[in-house]
């Protein structure tokens, strides 16, 4: 089982969807991404580590696709 979290910019905050992948013998399967919004990184970051650790998994992949503005 893989598990995967995704950060994208929302107005306010972040949005983070977390997606469960699974490896079988004759094909892989994806569930449909669990989406919720919060305040600060450090939030989705705890919410996706709880859910892993739910799942007694020990890692937990990242993909942050949002971007860095300058000022």
């Amino acid at each position: 089982m893989k598990l995967t979290l995704i950060l994208d910019a929302a107005p306010i905050g972040v949005r983070a969807s977390l997606i469960e992948e699974w490896d079988e013998v004759t094909r892989a399967t994806k569930m449909e991404p669990r989406v919720r919004l919060f305040e600060t990184e450090e939030q989705a970051l705890a919410w996706g580590r709880a859910f892993a650790s739910r799942r007694g998994l020990k890692q937990l992949f990242l993909s942050d696709n949002r971007k860095q503005t300058s000022q």
